[in-house]
């Protein structure tokens, strides 16, 4: 392996989690029957938030799959079940009537109720909450409490992803007790979420980790581990050399670059699959440079995105010439894209076009220094600068403050990504329509706002994608953002570690409750 990393800078990373020690791996394996559960999130340091309403970051959701439950869940063959829901019935002119499983307590042991789904709901597209998961619930129209467990979500209208939108994935809808969430305050429960989820957080240091204790009468049945420590390790590398030396069980993620040579390892077992999300640079319509059209074609055409594939993530995935990845293969466009492949001569006839001349354009491309995401932004700076001559350089911050910059729109363009997202509109509505919540470039196009409003409503599955197609189609050609790639996801394991399935949402604690020692 390449990873030339000190145990001291690991423990570091580790921070103050009972570890351990300088087990190793084979060492470890004798303790089948431990009551805890070491499984990092790598590749991240941050978490702001636990509570699903205001959650936003992929780290946060690793989370909080496992401390709440959704009305709705997708199984292990990806198809969308009952979760928190006993049965579903669909209502006249929209929406659907739930009725809840009985006898499913809260961390708290207050038993879950009709007026917790109605309260959670309702405070998601309640404008004060501010919820940057409220497009979700954008058709509801009103939440009825019909009984004690029987609750009715109504539409305005049909509204196609609806029961997608209500899973325990990266939805925001999962359901929070109205009783301790009153009683506690949105800052404290954002801290300490009361959920009905197997496991319950009973301590968070901030950018070190989080543990967590099992929520005995979990309705599905108690875990069979009793803790489980979540460090939080910046580096993907890090979580590698922690993972070898025993001192943690399990990984979110793992460096592209050591993948193959992890296969072969026969105490770690890799999980991969290609996953559901698109990496792309996201930029600023309403500044310049990016507010020229020619300038987007021309920067799209400057650089290669397969030569970022194999520098970026060493092959570990596939290019995008658009938002929509192939692992929604009905959305998914093989046909290529004039503008989103890599031709320099092309790209300097549209420079020539723009009212900017290229050797006067100066700006720094945001991005942050965890992982492969400044790689990232490297290769895209030094092939554009090469192909048509600006002066692009490479701005490093953290995370947080990237995100912050996006929001804002103080930057002019930027590393981004979107992962975990299981139905088109959260890549087209969100990112691409005037009122998406992740529309940061500022693009608007009409046409495109009426096609994903007529995705959103039509429910036959064989007509759904070509609305979503054809709003994508017509953003790439304005160049609305600039697709690069869309990467596998990797969970890395102890080999006698079992019971974790692998979504290609990338999904972490929900698998905690049904993961054991062999």
């Amino acid at each position: 392996m390449t990873n030339q990393i000190s145990r001291r800078g690991v423990l570091q990373g580790l921070g103050a989690l009972p570890l351990a020690g300088s087990l190793s791996l084979s060492a470890r394996a004798a303790l089948a029957q431990s009551t805890t559960l070491t499984a990092a999130i790598t590749g991240y340091s941050v978490i702001n938030s636990l509570d699903p309403a205001k959650a936003s970051l992929i780290p946060e959701f690793y989370v909080i799959w496992g401390v709440f439950n959704g009305l709705m869940k997708f199984d292990d063959d990806m198809n969308v079940v009952p979760d928190l829901a006993e049965t579903v019935t669909p209502l006249d002119g929209g929406g659907y009537e739930f009725k809840l499983k009985s006898g499913v307590t809260f961390h708290d042991g207050s038993e879950l109720s009709a007026e917790d789904v109605k309260f959670t709901f309702d405070r998601l597209m309640a404008e004060e909450t501010a919820s940057p998961n409220a497009g979700k619930l954008g058709k509801v129209s009103a939440v009825e409490v019909v009984d004690p467990l029987t609750v009715r979500v109504m539409t305005d209208g049909p509204y196609a992803p609806l029961l997608t939108f209500l899973t325990n994935a990266r939805t925001g809808t999962q359901i929070v007790s109205k009783t301790a969430f009153e009683s506690m305050g949105a800052e404290e429960y954002a801290r300490a979420p009361v959920g009905t989820g197997a496991w319950k957080v009973t301590d968070w240091r901030a950018g070190e980790g989080l543990s967590l204790a099992a929520h005995a009468d979990y309705f599905e049945g108690a875990p069979a581990f009793e803790t489980v420590e979540v460090p939080l390790i910046a580096e993907e590398a890090s979580g590698v050399t922690a993972l070898q030396g025993g001192q943690i069980d399990m990984t979110s993620t793992a460096p592209a670059a050591d993948v193959s040579v992890l296969m072969e390892d026969s105490s770690i077992e890799v999980l991969r699959q290609p996953g559901l999300n698109t990496r792309f640079i996201s930029i600023n319509l309403k500044k310049a440079p990016f507010d020229d059209i020619h300038f987007r074609r021309a920067v799209s055409m400057a650089f290669q995105r397969e030569a970022m594939v194999q520098a970026v993530i060493f092959g570990e995935g596939v290019t995008a010439q658009g938002l929509l990845p192939p692992q929604l293969p009905a959305y998914y466009t093989e046909e290529p894209r004039p503008y989103m492949s890599y031709d320099p001569e092309a790209a300097k006839a549209e420079m020539a076009k723009s009212k900017y001349a290229a050797e006067e354009i100066e700006f720094g491309v945001v991005t942050w220094s965890g992982g492969w995401w400044k790689r990232f932004a490297e290769i895209f700076v030094a092939q554009v600068n090469q192909t048509l001559g600006t002066k692009l350089t490479v701005d490093v911050t953290d995370g947080n403050t990237a995100y912050a910059r996006q929001k804002s729109g103080d930057f002019e363009a930027g590393v981004w990504g979107w992962l975990g997202m299981v139905d088109p509109d959260e890549y087209i509505g969100d990112i691409l329509t005037s009122t998406g919540w992740r529309n940061f470039q500022g693009y608007s196009n009409p046409e495109v706002d009426e096609l994903a409003a007529q995705g959103l409503a039509e429910t036959d599955p064989a007509k759904r994608p070509e609305y979503y197609k054809k709003a994508e189609a017509i953003a790439m050609e304005e160049v609305a953002v600039i697709p690069c790639f869309c990467s596998n996801i990797h969970n890395l394991l102890r080999a006698d570690l079992e019971g974790f399935v692998q979504k290609p949402y990338s999904n972490f604690a929900d698998q905690f409750r049904s993961m054991k020692m062999g």
